[in-house]
Formats: structure tokens, sequence, C-alpha cells
């Protein structure tokens, strides 16, 4: 395991607060160059002024194709050296709402935005050795069952917290069931960059704050710090052995919290001809492929 980063670049989305945050004093304090993918520009620049100059801002608002189009072209223009793109940023339980392109804002945040972005960096996140692809699932993932497809785009869900539990379950065991088949698609093409999940726990933060009792009981005392939720990504981050595919969550039976360690994902990540069929759909849906 290498702790100095010394000369690498990460971009994390959602470095303004919470988790991306203290991911990003820590791989700073570790000699890692960190770009703040944040849709606020506000609170970036103030997290940008706090961490000094290996911290750059550029917007990104995972909600819109626009955006992440803008962002990715400028990094590709710019041939920005990139070595991790951490997908962390996400939405919880966000009231059921249309976004112009037609897709509810909880599936285009928490999965199709990262499918996009992904893609469109992967070019040059190839250009540099053994570059990561990241992404940061929840342990609400293990609560599917049985895929029911009418999460997959839904845009007729009612606004009862009951759905918007169920969606944002949905879109994380969709961001990580596209972690493995990205890693399976990246080993068989013989690129160099791997993909991988990870999950931090439950800790403390402002994700639930569209609920009133989420916001209340992520604040609790009694839940993790946030840096107990870096733990997971930072490992696969500084983890050179790590092959791809990997999920990797805490060393304890209730995964809120502990050391971190590899972990078995909801066994519908394990079904391949589910894992093809969301390729499949979500690269229809978005017009981009591998």
């Amino acid at each position: 395991m290498e702790n100095n980063l010394k000369g690498k670049t990460a971009i994390i989305t959602g470095a303004n607060s919470g988790i991306g945050y203290e991911l990003a004093k820590k791989l700073i304090s570790n000699g890692c160059k960190v770009i703040l993918a944040c849709r606020d520009k506000k609170k970036g620049l103030l997290v940008e002024n706090e961490l000094g100059n290996n911290t750059k801002l550029m917007e990104l608002d995972l909600s819109n194709y626009e955006s992440i189009n803008i962002f990715t072209n400028k990094l590709v223009s710019k041939k920005i050296k990139i070595n991790y793109l951490i997908n962390n940023a996400g939405i919880m339980f966000h009231p059921n709402t249309i976004l112009k392109n037609g897709m509810n804002i909880t599936f285009f945040v928490n999965y199709i935005g990262y499918y996009y972005l992904s893609l469109k960096l992967i070019d040059l996140l190839e250009e540099s050795r053994n570059s990561k692809i990241i992404s940061v699932s929840s342990i609400s993932s293990y609560g599917i069952n049985e895929l029911n497809w009418k999460f997959f785009n839904p845009v007729d869900l009612d606004n009862s917290l009951s759905s918007r539990k169920e969606l944002y379950a949905y879109t994380n065991l969709f961001r990580l069931m596209f972690s493995i088949e990205l890693s399976n698609k990246l080993k068989k093409k013989k690129y160099n960059t791997i993909s991988l999940a990870c999950h931090p726990g439950v800790v403390k933060s402002s994700l639930g704050r569209h609920v009133f009792i989420s916001r209340l009981i992520y604040k609790l005392p009694i839940l993790p710090s946030t840096n107990v939720g870096v733990g997971p990504i930072y490992e696969s981050i500084v983890n050179n052995e790590l092959i791809g595919g990997e999920f990797i969550g805490f060393n304890t039976k209730n995964q809120w919290k502990g050391e971190p360690k590899i972990v078995a994902p909801n066994p519908l990540c394990n079904d391949d001809n589910l894992r093809n069929l969301l390729w499949v759909k979500t690269s229809q849906l978005t017009g981009i492929n591998l």
C-alpha cells in the first residue's frame, strides 16, 4: 500500500462537504492534488481557499448533461493528468422531480451522471498509469432483493417517503452494478484503468437533509464521524493490490463502521445477465458506450 500520493491527481465529486471534503483533506495531506468537482461554486471556493494550492475548483452539476460535457471537455482539452475519479456526490430522499432531460433527479444524479462522467473521462484516465474509477455506493444497496425495472428512469413515482427511499437504494445498487460491469469491460478491452466500488457505512452527514427525520438521524452523536466513512474510499485509492471489481466496506457485521475490507456486494450484482441488461439500457438511454 502506497500512502505517498505525490504527483497524483484525483477528481472528487461533492468535495465541498461531508465525506468528499474529508477525503480531499486526507488526499492533500498525503501529497495528492485534488480537483474539487462541485455544483455549489460558493461553497467550493471556500474549500479551495481553505485547503490551499493543491486544490482546483471546477463546477460540475451532475443533474445536467451540458455541465458534465463542459467539465470533461475542459479536462480533455487541457490534457490534465487524472489518476483517480472518485464518484462520491449523491442525493438522498430528494422529492421526486423530473429534470428538463425527462429523467428523475435522483436517478440521474446518483447513477446516470456517473455512468456518463466515467465514460467521458475514460480515455483521459487511461493516459495515466494504474488509474482508478472509484464509485461510492451505500449499504442501502443490500436492501433490494429482486430487481424491479420500474426504478430504472422512473418518471411517474409518487412522492411518498417509501418510494424515495426505495429509489435511493436502487440508484446505489445500479451504481455498484455499473462499477462491476465496467471493471469487466475494461479488462476485456485491455485497459489499464480499473473500476471498483466502496461504501462509507453510516456516518454523520447532510445527506438526509430533504426529510426532517433523516436530518435528525444523520446528526445523532452515536453515528461515526465522516472520517470513518473516508476509510474504504481511501483504501480503494492507495491499495495497489486491488485488480478491479472489488467492493470495499468494513470488517464488521453491520457494515456501519470498522476497518476497510473487501466485502460481498448484493447478490444481484453477481448476475452477469442483469448487469449486462443494466449496461445496455443505460447506454441506450445516454447514447454513450465503452
